[in-house]
């Protein structure tokens, strides 16, 4: 009981900063990402919603470039072990969260990718540089990706919920500092 008592007090390892740049990044994007798109369902101007699946497509693309950077970044800087004191199932079950974040924010930039390929259109990152073709043009095929890359989009945003849950829960409940550690210019601090 002492060892988890201690592990609840003791201040928390902080995240390497390039990992909290990365991931408030991340978030900043996929945010945008999500407004810029839906946002279209409320434009007439065919100009402006335009831009803004111009837009979407250029965020995507960049939290496809973040999820690289952040792969590099995890392979060089050790993350901390932030579950101190916490039920094994519990920590099973942030790996397995993790995971699926992360799968779920490679496979949501790819199939806009492939989408937009299929409907005929180069994707080109910065509007600049051309990428590969994932896929030929495919109008049924366009059609599939997109229902794709809906499912996928709610599957992310209840992936966020739970990450948004769990971050609140070790914040307001467990009260280790877990999220101070993720917190830009936040240093973090043990709880009494």
């Amino acid at each position: 009981m002492q060892k988890l008592s201690d592990s609840l007090t003791s201040k928390p390892a902080r995240q390497s900063s390039p990992t909290i740049a990365i991931h408030w990044l991340s978030a900043l994007a996929v945010v945008l990402a999500f407004t810029t798109v839906w946002s279209r369902d409320f434009i007439d101007d065919d100009a402006l919603s335009a831009l803004l699946l111009g837009t979407h497509r250029q965020l995507g693309l960049f939290v496809l470039l973040l999820w690289f950077v952040r792969l590099l970044v995890r392979w060089s800087h050790t993350p901390p072990d932030q579950a101190q004191g916490t039920p094994l199932l519990m920590r099973w079950a942030a790996a397995g969260a993790h995971v699926m974040l992360y799968g779920v924010l490679l496979a949501m930039p790819l199939l806009g990718w492939a989408m937009t390929n299929a409907q005929g259109h180069v994707a080109r990152l910065a509007n600049l540089v051309p990428l590969p073709l994932l896929v030929s043009i495919n109008p049924d095929l366009a059609d599939t990706l997109q229902d794709w890359h809906e499912w996928t989009a709610w599957c992310l945003l209840g992936l966020i919920l739970l990450h948004v849950l769990a971050a609140l829960w070790h914040h307001v409940i467990r009260r280790d500092g877990v999220l101070a550690a993720m917190l830009p210019l936040v240093s973090p601090r043990s709880q009494r």
